[in-house]
C-alpha cells in the first residue's frame, strides 16, 4: 500500500505543468535554506553575551589602574596586565595614545567616564571611552562578544528591559585611563568565542546556500532542457534522412502536447514526400515508352544531321529519366545498414573507371570498415568520380581515416565549379555546363543524389579550390 501511494504521488508530480513545477522548486529551495539556517544555529550558535554590573566594571577598571604602575612599567606597546577581573576583561598597558571618545553609546559612556574618574580621583580628561553600539541584525555574523551593562544586580533581564536600555547593550567597548607615568591602560571585554565560529558559519552557510540553489536549478534546467534536446535531435534526424523519429516518454504536459504535434507533423511530411516521389517516379517510368517510340522514329529520319540531333535529344531525355528514377528510387527504397570496407569500395570503383579507359588513382589505407548503405554510397562516390573524369581529366581519390570521421577527397585537374555557383551545383536538375553536348551534358542530378546520400549517412559534402585543380570533399562520421 505504501509503495502504491508513493508511486501515485510521483505520477502526480510528473503530470504537473511547468509553472507549478517551477513554483514547487522555489518552495523546496526556500525550505532547504531555512532548514540549513536552523541547523547552523544549532551547530554553531552565535557568540554569548557578557553581562556585567556597572559598579563592578568601574571597580575593576580602578583596580587595574592602581596596580598598573606597580606591576608594569612598559618599555614597549601593548603589555597585558593580570588582575582579578581578567577572566572577563582584557587589560593592556601601552604608550600609544588612544583615540578620543567615540561610539553610539553616548549616555552610558559618559556615565562610565565620570564614574571611573571619580573612583580614581583623577580628572575626567584622563579617561577616554570608545563604544560600538550593538547591532541586533548582525547577531549571526558578529565575531566579538556582546556586552550588557546592568545598573545593579540582581536584575530580571527581559526583552522589554533590553529594549528600554538599548544604550546599555554594546557590541564592543574600550575604556582607557592615562596612568601617572604617562602610559595608557585600556580595558576591553575578553572575547570568549574565537572568530572561527563566524568564519565557519559564513563558509558553511554560503556554500550550503549555493549548493541548494545549484541542485534545484540543475534539476529544473534538466527537466526543461532535456526534452528540448530530444526534440532538436529528432528534427535534425528528420532533416538528414527524412525518416520520422517518434518522440515518446515526455512528462511535462506542455512537452507532451508539443511531442504529439511534432510526431504528427513528421508522419504527414513523410507521407507528403512519399506520395510525390511515387507520383514523379511513375511519371518518369511512363516516359520511357514514348521515348522508345521517339528513338525508333528518329532512326527513320533520312537527314543524318537531323537524325543525330533527334537521337541526342532522346538520349539526353533518357538520361534524365534514368537519373530521376534513381534519385526517387533511393528516396523510396531505404536499403539496410551494413558494415562495408569503404577502402575496398573506392579501390573497386577506381579499377572500374581505369578499365573503362579513364585516368583514376587511389590513395589511402587498404581497409576501413564503415556501417552504411553500400549501394547508395557506391552510387554517390561513382557520381563524383564520373564528374571528375568528365570535366577534369585525371582523378585522384584520397581516403583519410581520422579518430571521428572518414574523409574522402576526389581531386581532378579541371577548373571546377566557380565558388559563387557552389550552392547552385547541388540543386536537382541544375546544370552549370550548358553545352548540352553528348560528351559533357548531363541531367543535373549527379551532385544532388550524392549530397542526399552523404547527408543521409550523417555526413557532409563540399568543394575546395586548391592551387591547381578542383576537389570535392566528403566527411562521414566514424562510429565510436
Amino acid at each position: 500500500m505504501g509503495i502504491s501511494m508513493v508511486a501515485d504521488r510521483i505520477w502526480a508530480f510528473n503530470r504537473l505543468k511547468l509553472a507549478p513545477r517551477i513554483a514547487f522548486a522555489i518552495f523546496l529551495t526556500i525550505c532547504a535554506t531555512f532548514l540549513l539556517n536552523q541547523a547552523l544555529r544549532a551547530m554553531i550558535p552565535p557568540p554569548p553575551f557578557l553581562v556585567v554590573q556597572r559598579n563592578w566594571l568601574i571597580d575593576a577598571i580602578a583596580d587595574g589602574a592602581r596596580r598598573a604602575p606597580v606591576l608594569s612599567n612598559p618599555a614597549h606597546d601593548d603589555v597585558p596586565l593580570q588582575v582579578a577581573a581578567s577572566r572577563y576583561l582584557d587589560f593592556n598597558v601601552s604608550t600609544k595614545v588612544p583615540d578620543p571618545d567615540t561610539g553610539g553609546g553616548a549616555l552610558i559612556g559618559e556615565v562610565l567616564r565620570r564614574s571611573v574618574a571619580q573612583n580614581l580621583h583623577c580628572p575626567v580628561e584622563r579617561v577616554r571611552v570608545a563604544m560600538e553600539p550593538y547591532d541586533q541584525n548582525n547577531l549571526e555574523r558578529t565575531v566579538r562578544t556582546a556586552v550588557v551593562i546592568i545598573p545593579e544586580l540582581p536584575a530580571l533581564l527581559t526583552a522589554e528591559s533590553l529594549a528600554n536600555t538599548k544604550s546599555s547593550v554594546l557590541g564592543d567597548f574600550a575604556i582607557s585611563v592615562r596612568l601617572d607615568g604617562g602610559a595608557w591602560m585600556t580595558v576591553t571585554p575578553r572575547n570568549v568565542s574565537g572568530p572561527w565560529r563566524h568564519y565557519a558559519r559564513y563558509f558553511i552557510g554560503v556554500t550550503g546556500y549555493l549548493l541548494i540553489i545549484i541542485v534545484f536549478s540543475v534539476w529544473m534546467a534538466r527537466s526543461i532542457v532535456v526534452p528540448l534536446s530530444r526534440l532538436a535531435a529528432a528534427a535534425e534526424q528528420l532533416g538528414r534522412n527524412r525518416e520520422p523519429t517518434l518522440i515518446t516518454g515526455m512528462r511535462l504536459p506542455e512537452y507532451v502536447a508539443i511531442s504529439d504535434t511534432f510526431n504528427t507533423m513528421q508522419l504527414r511530411l513523410k507521407r507528403f514526400i512519399d506520395e510525390r516521389m511515387a507520383m514523379l517516379a511513375a511519371i518518369s517510368h511512363d516516359l520511357r515508352t514514348p521515348l522508345t517510340r521517339l528513338r525508333l522514329m528518329a532512326e527513320y529520319v533520312s537527314d543524318p544531321a537531323q537524325r543525330d540531333q533527334l537521337l541526342l535529344n532522346v538520349s539526353e531525355m533518357e538520361t534524365m529519366v534514368s537519373d530521376a528514377l534513381a534519385f526517387m528510387g533511393a528516396e523510396a527504397r531505404r536499403e539496410p545498414i551494413e558494415t562495408v570496407d569503404v577502402a575496398a569500395l573506392l579501390i573497386s570503383l577506381t579499377d572500374d573507371y581505369c578499365d573503362a579507359g579513364e585516368r583514376v588513382s587511389y590513395s589511402g589505407p587498404d581497409h576501413a570498415d564503415l556501417p552504411c548503405r553500400p549501394v547508395a554510397l557506391k552510387r554517390a562516390f561513382s557520381n563524383l568520380i564520373a564528374n571528375g573524369c568528365k570535366y577534369g581529366g585525371a582523378v585522384d581519390v584520397v581516403l583519410r581515416v581520422g579518430p571521428a570521421t572518414f574523409a574522402v577527397e576526389v581531386h581532378d585537374e579541371g577548373a571546377g565549379i566557380p565558388p559563387d555557383q557552389a550552392a547552385r551545383a547541388f540543386e536537382p536538375f541544375e546544370r552549370l555546363e550548358t553545352s548540352r553536348s553528348r560528351e559533357t551534358g548531363g541531367s543535373g542530378l549527379g551532385l544532388a543524389i550524392s549530397r542526399d546520400i552523404i547527408r543521409g549517412h550523417g555526413g557532409e559534402i563540399g568543394f575546395d579550390w586548391p592551387d591547381a585543380g578542383f576537389t570535392v570533399w566528403v566527411s562521414l562520421p566514424r562510429p565510436g
